[in-house]
């Protein structure tokens, strides 16, 4: 079964994950890879995340020196030489303010103890639910909340086949991820890939430099042009779909 971890931002939909099911589906099967529809399924904790404008007290206080110390790093890494904006003071800037924009939801799970607690519950009741080997693919925070809630808890990290991070921004929020899990540690799922689109907002490029453990990562070009875009077309760009199917059809066995 493949099972779908949702990222940022708010849906009451539930079946958010059925927009990507299908044309995930459709790949799969030219890929030789034919899937029944009840075989995809999906994460929702919207509900347990309500985005860091919404703290209170010195919660909010903290997610605040947070986000302002995140802008900075932000700023640093984008003007580096490895970033094509390295000469543009100000579309750093442009672009930095939209990466915490972007991923503000974050803070909310890695800094509120009793979110992050709520959220990881959450997805281990879906993989117990299953009653086939999961194969998980985690998209943008979600990469984050899978592999924060597999280092934790090894029991149910066994009953992953395959764990896929998706345009995971963990790069920017390794240091919030750092309070929760050993970065060194592997979960121990059966088979562990990073697919990075670029150019993609998140960076997802980076996440090999702080996870020794994973077993492959797969690069290639999303949008060449809007890195927010890029963000967002995983499951909308030709290209984004047959890195996922290829990845799941070698790890399917």
């Amino acid at each position: 079964m493949i099972l779908f971890v949702h990222g940022m931002g708010f849906s009451s939909d539930r079946d958010y994950w059925k927009d990507w099911a299908v044309p995930l589906q459709n790949e799969l099967a030219k890929q030789s890879l034919a899937l029944k529809d009840e075989q995809f399924g999906g994460v929702y904790y919207y509900d347990l995340v309500p985005g860091p404008k919404y703290g209170k007290g010195q919660t909010e206080g903290v997610l605040q020196i947070q986000i302002m110390g995140l802008k900075k790093r932000a700023e640093e890494e984008l003007g580096s030489l490895r970033s094509p904006y390295a000469k543009e003071t100000g579309a750093i800037r442009k672009l930095s303010d939209s990466i915490v924009d972007n991923f503000g939801d974050i803070f909310a799970y890695l800094y509120w103890d009793k979110t992050y607690q709520e959220v990881n519950k959450r997805l281990y009741e879906a993989i117990d639910q299953s009653n086939e080997p999961v194969h998980l693919v985690g998209y943008s925070l979600g990469s984050i909340v899978s592999f924060c809630a597999l280092v934790e808890n090894p029991a149910t990290a066994r009953q992953v086949s395959h764990l896929l991070l998706l345009g995971s921004p963990l790069f920017w929020f390794k240091q919030g991820v750092a309070r929760h899990v050993d970065l060194e540690s592997r979960p121990a799922v059966g088979r562990f890939t990073n697919i990075a689109g670029v150019m993609d907002i998140a960076w997802p490029q980076m996440v090999p430099k702080i996870l020794p453990g994973l077993d492959r990562n797969i690069d290639f070009i999303i949008n060449p042009f809007n890195p927010i875009k890029g963000h967002q077309e995983y499951f909308h760009r030709e290209e984004g779909l047959q890195a996922i199917a290829s990845e799941v059809v070698k790890g399917w066995s």
